[in-house]
C-alpha cells in the first residue's frame, strides 16, 4: 500500500473533522459545564472512564466516513484504514522497551532541570519504603509489559481516526504540511478537556498550545511508524503504551512536576519526542522497507 493517496480529497476530511470534533465536544462540554474536572487521572475515576469512552469517537467517525462517504466495502475498508498488524512484529517488541525508556528520560531530564522532584506519594501501604518498593517491583513492570495490551483497545480508537484515516488523506500535501496540520488538529481536539484541567491543571490556555506541540512531536514518531509499517494497529499499540506510562507510576514518583515544563506532556516531553521522531525518521529511511511478517491480517 502506498504511503499516500494520489489526490487530496477535501470532503471526507472535512466530514471526519466535523463528526469527530462535534461528537466529542458534544459529550465533553455538557459534562464540564456541570462541574466535571480532569485534573487527576491517577485512579480509575469517573473522568478517566469518560476519557476512555471518547477515545473511540475518531475511530468510529473514520469507519462511518470510509463506509458511507468513500463507499468502501469490508476488504477495502481494512486497507484504507490500515487495519492490520503491520509488516514487522518487531515494532511491537521495540515499543514495549522504548516507551518506558523514553519516559524515564523525560522525568530524569525534568528532575535535572529543576522542573520537579523525585518525591514518591503512593497511597495504600504502611510505609513510604514499602510504597516505593511496590511501585518499582510490581506496578512499573506491569505497566511496561501489560500496559500496552490493556490500553491498546482505547489507543486504537483514536489511531484508526488520526493515523488510519486522516494521515494518509493528508499525505498529498507532503510531510512538511501534513504532519504539523495533523498535530495541531489532534491537539485542538483535546481543548475542552485541557480547559477542565487535563494534563495541564492551572494552565488552560498555555496547556492547549503545549498540547498542540506535544501532539506534533509525538505524532512525528507515530506517523513515521504507521507509514513505514503500514499499520494503524501498531499506532494504537504505541499510543496504549504511552498512556500506560503517562497516567501510571511516573505521576506517583514525581507528583509535583511542572505541567507546562516537565514530565511527559510538558516541554521535556516535546523535546524527547521530537528527538525520537527525527531519529526514527532517519533510521527507518536507512533500514528500508521492512520484511513482512506472516499471518498478520
Amino acid at each position: 500500500m502506498n504511503n499516500q493517496t494520489d489526490t487530496l480529497r477535501i470532503k471526507p476530511l472535512l466530514l471526519f473533522m466535523a463528526l469527530t470534533f462535534g461528537a466529542t465536544w458534544a459529550v465533553e462540554i455538557p459534562l464540564i459545564s456541570n462541574g466535571m474536572r480532569f485534573d487527576s487521572l491517577t485512579n480509575m475515576s469517573g473522568p478517566a472512564l469518560w476519557l476512555m469512552a471518547v477515545m473511540w469517537i475518531p475511530g468510529l467517525s473514520a469507519l462511518m466516513i470510509t463506509t458511507f462517504v468513500e463507499k468502501k466495502n469490508f476488504a477495502a475498508l481494512r486497507d484504507s484504514l490500515r487495519l492490520r498488524l503491520g509488516k514487522s512484529l518487531g515494532a511491537y517488541f521495540l515499543t514495549i522497551l522504548l516507551v518506558p525508556a523514553l519516559f524515564a528520560g523525560m522525568y530524569l531530564l525534568s528532575w535535572a532541570l529543576g522542573f520537579g522532584d523525585f518525591a514518591p506519594q503512593i497511597p495504600g501501604a504502611d510505609t513510604d519504603e514499602t510504597n516505593l518498593e511496590s511501585v518499582l517491583q510490581i506496578m512499573l513492570p506491569m505497566s511496561i509489559v501489560l500496559g500496552p495490551f490493556i490500553n491498546l483497545f482505547f489507543g486504537l480508537g483514536e489511531e484508526i481516526g488520526w493515523r488510519g484515516f486522516m494521515l494518509p488523506r493528508l499525505m498529498p500535501l507532503g510531510k512538511p504540511v501534513a504532519y504539523p496540520l495533523l498535530g495541531i488538529l489532534w491537539g485542538i481536539w483535546h481543548a475542552p478537556l485541557i480547559m477542565a484541567g487535563f494534563n495541564y491543571p492551572g494552565y488552560p490556555v498555555g496547556g492547549i498550545a503545549m498540547m498542540c506541540a506535544l501532539c506534533f512531536a509525538f505524532g512525528l514518531f507515530l506517523n513515521e511508524m504507521t507509514l513505514h509499517y503500514d499499520s494503524s494497529i501498531l499506532a494504537g499499540f504505541i499510543h496504549g503504551a504511552v498512556n500506560a506510562q503517562g497516567y501510571g507510576v511516573w505521576a506517583l514518583l514525581f507528583p509535583d512536576i511542572h505541567p507546562l515544563l516537565g514530565g511527559s506532556v510538558g516541554l521535556t516531553g516535546v523535546v524527547v519526542w521530537l528527538i525520537t521522531g527525527v531519529l526514527c525518521t532517519t533510521t527507518l529511511k536507512r533500514l528500508g522497507p521492512p520484511l513482512s511478517a506472516p499471518q498478520q491480517d
